[in-house]
């Protein structure tokens, strides 16, 4: 038997019930009782009065119920009022008490089927068509419906194989349990029952094969005569058959009533197997990813734009995916320039000569006379402003302001250097299918301008309010710094000049009133730990004085005033030759000794079962007055005090902290922050069109998964473009920022990212960023390399790129919570452990309560849907791992996995063509068990239905070996299989399909 595995008893009875052995004579049940009396002797010597008889005893049965309270049903199979239930799946109800179907149940069961009939039943009925109609004569004891299609009604007499036990865990060697030894499998259910009480409970089950998008009633009712006369309210004959049922003795309508009642509408057809079975790997090719733009004719009277490929000057644009291996394996139409090897016109070739140098004019114009200007650029190749005196409209220089690059192929008048000749900027602005890229971003702000600006002026919200508390700071800062340098400065101690003698502490006696208020250094807190062998810990000047020798009588308000300049006792130590500001260290150095205050004598305390003795009052230590003077000096710097007075009043998220500097102490600026729009911009360009997110996309085919490739390129060239736009609308609009911001950062929707343990929402939103911010880009750094989920490429090397999971089909669209994931391959262990070699590859085994590590599976990153049918999920996982990484070289499977759930029962529906061999139970469809075109409609046994297991021709699904160990414990489904065999061949497991990466991806193309 399975691990974990179900098991399925066939009926269950228990108390007075288990004695019904016979056939029912009247409308309820007997059983035999013997009675023995036993009298005294009336006389002595006499022997006792005994006299033996039998008499029947009548149980109560269905004609005894008038109800069933709703507290005793435990779930409906489908949930009321769900509107997608699966057509080939069998409605059900399910009961807490374990023996509930069986309990008023007047019959016996059923030796050669092994089957008990229960006393109610579950029907299905539709409401379009109309099979039945709800009753109107009221003052009846239970609601009832009149079945206008009896058709419509199972075969009473098959009632017992659609109502079983369900158990949580192991009764016996096999998971349908005949029930053979009921004593036994009492006991070992009383087992189950006193560990866990509610892993177990009892199922009615329709067999009816529901129609697709169909709304339908479920009821559950009277199996029995007897239950449908009392529940109508009509006398129960004395000479009724207790087993009589329901309906099927007669023609014509047939009235009942119902103890429960649910609706549910049927989707499509095709449950979850069903259609991820439809699901083909797909290895992609080309044109997917790219589609052609026409490059040839003259832009800007710019010259012609030059390619090796035909048709003569079309180049190859793409979008946010490509073919895998693209960037790594580029073809003609990637180097169509040279920038990756180089081509008879060397890159940057004549017309992206000619391009930079009419993007250059906006910074010459600056510099230049407009004509002088024109002149240089028409000498460059930019024909259309020769002899032109005025300034012309010149193309943007995308990504300028964070790159703080304001011309291209020169710097300052000179070439840039080699290794900045290939960056991003001017690989972005040189390439004209990157320009396009950009030009998408630039329209998305155009066309959504007021929206975005209402947004960045709400998010900010008092940013004029605060930029009026720094300025004040500012002012604030630079009052307390003249101050200090003026009263406090002047007196701390020359430790330049100073000997072994007396330090003076007059900046220590001056600022006393805020000993209390100003915290030590950290230097002095872990020196004073690493003195101590202890963890550091910062206290208050005033504490530390207060607990040391010197005490804070030297430095108290008395004290200062008594010798203030010119009073008396002042002159008279000056006199002595003695100065006061020495008095504070000499105390500390022990030169001269203070009163103590009076204090209470040490107490003695029990600590731990230790007595010891605790002095009061202050500590003998040493102050240091040195560094008690340098703490102070220090703490009241107004570059300190006024920050953090000004960050405690105003709520600032992390990014406008370090934009004024509130964690440096160095700047204290006005803010000039940008806004944040976190939306998912991949949907912005859905709203141009697909072709415009990934060109070529639906070439793929229906129920296809393929893998394709992150384009960075594009993806990078987009978000500038985006960003580029919103700084120059909120330049326009005056808002308090710079250019160099990046409100955009976000291409993918990141969602499906759970939050890691202890992990802030905005730690786990700067984590799932498609990019760093702009200005953190290294002036080096290549277009398409740089990921911010990536580390950034080692020198000579390119930044891997990420596999996004393309789904086609239906699947997604009605399973929605499809779990997805990557999994490590491995090889299957033979039975002595070692590996089997021989076969497949399957998924790595998980260890049991131990936490999943990326080396084992790898989630999603991100996601997009396209409508109709394409589901898109990117992985951390490169081409190469996916095909062959890890030690072993097996690379990865692709996941999905049907989420696991309440038990359900069905069977698949057919495939077009000749039936499936059923070499597993779970292979058994409709057409197996109701063949004929069309069926009855019902899984029956009156049509003599015989289905055999099939020789297991499948060697190298492991999976499918395990499963045929315990399904060959059910040899064949037969007219008299058993109630419990009915379960376990018809229960639905949830479906986990794994494709291997190697099985979506081509090879590399050729090189030209």
């Amino acid at each position: 038997m399975s691990a974990n595995a179900y098991s399925f008893l066939p009926w269950l009875r228990t108390g007075l019930t288990t004695r019904i052995a016979g056939d029912a004579v009247g409308p309820r049940a007997t059983i035999p009782i013997g009675l023995r009396l036993t009298g005294d002797a009336i006389e002595d010597g006499k022997p006792a009065l005994v006299s033996e008889f039998t008499q029947s005893l009548q149980l109560y049965g269905p004609g005894d119920v008038v109800g069933v309270d709703p507290r005793a049903v435990s779930r409906t199979e489908p949930r009321p009022g769900i509107t997608n239930f699966e057509p080939n799946f069998l409605a059900h109800i399910e009961f807490y008490d374990e023996d509930f179907p069986w309990r008023y149940s007047p019959a016996r069961p059923v030796d050669t089927t092994k089957r008990l009939a229960p006393w109610l039943a579950l029907v299905v009925l539709s409401e379009n068509p109309a099979e039945f109609e709800d009753g109107l004569v009221p003052d009846k004891p239970l609601p009832f419906i009149t079945v206008k299609t009896p058709q419509a009604l199972q075969p009473p007499g098959e009632l017992g194989a659609w109502a079983h036990v369900h158990v949580n865990g192991e009764l016996d060697g096999r998971i349908a349990v005949e029930g053979d030894d009921m004593a036994r499998t009492l006991e070992n259910l009383g087992r189950v029952l006193r560990e866990a009480p509610d892993s177990a409970c009892s199922r009615v089950l329709c067999p009816r094969h529901l129609k697709p998008s169909t709304t339908y009633h479920a009821f559950l009712v009277p199996a029995f005569e007897a239950g449908r006369l009392t529940g109508l309210g009509e006398p129960v004959p004395v000479d009724l058959s207790a087993t009589k049922p329901s309906w099927g003795t007669g023609s014509g309508d047939v009235v009942l009533p119902y103890y429960h009642r649910w609706s549910f509408t049927t989707s499509t057809v095709g449950d979850f197997e069903f259609l991820v079975r439809l699901l083909k790997p797909y290895e992609a090719d080309d044109p997917v990813g790219r589609r052609d733009l026409d490059a040839h004719r003259k832009i800007y009277d710019l010259p012609e734009l030059t390619t090796s490929t035909q048709p003569y000057g079309v180049l190859k644009l793409g979008g946010a995916l490509q073919l895998p291996k693209t960037d790594g394996h580029p073809d003609d139409y990637e180097n169509w320039d040279g920038y990756h090897t180089e081509r008879a016109s060397p890159y940057p070739n004549q017309w992206q000569r000619a391009m930079a140098g009419f993007i250059n004019l906006a910074d010459a114009y600056r510099k230049k006379p407009p004509q002088e200007a024109n002149s240089e650029a028409a000498e460059a190749g930019v024909s259309t402003v020769e002899n032109e005196p005025d300034p012309v409209i010149t193309p943007p220089l995308y990504g300028c302001w964070p790159a703080l690059t304001q011309t291209l192929l020169t710097e300052n008048g000179q070439p840039v250097e080699a290794e900045r000749l290939r960056n991003w900027v001017h690989r972005l602005n040189l390439d004209p299918r990157h320009r396009v890229a950009a030009q998408f971003g630039t329209k998305v702000v155009q066309a959504r301008q007021e929206e975005f600006m209402a947004a960045a002026w709400n998010q900010l919200g008092d940013i004029q309010r605060a930029n009026a508390l720094i300025r004040a700071a500012q002012l604030g800062r630079q009052i307390g710094n003249a101050l200090h340098g003026k009263h406090v400065e002047p007196y701390a101690p020359d430790t330049t000049a100073l000997d072994d003698g007396p330090v003076p502490a007059k900046a220590l006696t001056l600022t006393a009133p805020a000993h209390g208020r100003v915290l030590e250094r950290a230097t002095t807190a872990f020196a004073r730990a690493a003195a101590g062998d202890a963890e550091p810990e910062l206290f208050a000047v005033g504490y530390k004085v207060d607990r040391s020798r010197v005490a804070a009588a030297p430095m108290s308000a008395p004290m200062r005033r008594i010798t203030r300049p010119g009073s008396r006792l002042r002159k008279r130590l000056l006199t002595d030759g003695n100065r006061f500001d020495l008095l504070v260290d000499r105390i500390d150095r022990k030169e001269v000794f203070a009163a103590r205050p009076k204090v209470a004598p040490p107490v003695t305390t029990a600590s731990f079962g230790m007595a010891r003795r605790v002095a009061a009052g202050p500590v003998d230590e040493a102050l240091g007055v040195i560094e008690t003077i340098d703490d102070m000096l220090d703490g009241l710097r107004a570059e300190k005090t006024v920050l953090e007075n000004l960050v405690a009043s105003m709520n600032l998220p992390e990014r406008l902290r370090l934009a004024i500097g509130a964690d440096t102490g160095k700047d204290l600026v006005e803010i000039l922050a940008y806004p944040v729009f976190d939306m998912p911009m991949y949907e912005e360009l859905l709203k141009f069109s697909v072709e415009t997110f990934v060109p070529n996309i639906g070439l793929l085919p229906e129920n296809s998964i393929t893998l394709l490739e992150n384009n960075r390129q594009f993806i990078e060239s987009y978000l500038i473009g985006l960003n580029h736009e919103m700084a120059r609308e909120m330049l326009w609009r005056e808002f308090p920022t710079d250019q160099r911001g990046t409100p955009f950062r976000q291409f993918w929707d990141p969602r499906p990212v759970v939050l890691q343990p202890g992990e802030s929402r905005e730690a786990w939103r700067e984590r799932l960023y498609d990019i760093p911010p702009l200005h953190r880009w290294d002036k080096t750094a290549k277009l398409g390399e740089n990921n911010h989920r990536r580390l950034p490429p080692k020198p000579g090397e390119k930044q891997e790129k990420d596999l996004v999971l393309v789904i086609r089909g239906e699947l997604l669209k009605k399973y929605p919570n499809v779990s997805i994931y990557a999994h490590k391959a491995v090889w299957p262990l033979k039975r002595d452990g070692t590996p089997d070699m021989s076969g497949e590859r399957t998924i790595a085994p998980v260890p049991a309560n131990v936490p999943l590590s990326d080396d084992l599976v790898r989630l999603p990153v991100y996601e997009a849907k396209v409508s109709p049918d394409l589901s898109l999920l990117g992985f951390p996982l490169s081409e190469k791992e996916a095909r062959s990484g890890g030690a072993d070289g097996l690379g990865w499977f692709f996941v999905l996995k049907e989420r696991p759930g309440d038990p359900r029962f069905g069977l698949d529906e057919p495939p077009p063509g000749e039936l499936p061999e059923v070499e597993v139970w779970n292979d058994a469809t409709w057409g197996h068990l109701d063949p004929g075109t069309p069926g009855s409609g019902f899984v029956r046994f009156d049509r003599g239905v015989v289905v055999h297991l099939d020789e297991l021709l499948e060697t190298e699904d492991q999976e499918k070996i395990r499963q045929r160990e315990d399904d060959e414990f059910i040899t064949e489904w037969a007219p008299g299989v058993s109630a419990a065999d009915v379960a376990y061949i018809l229960f639905q497991a949830p479906v986990l399909v794994a494709v291997h990466a190697q099985e979506m991806l081509r090879d590399a193309r050729p090189q030209p």
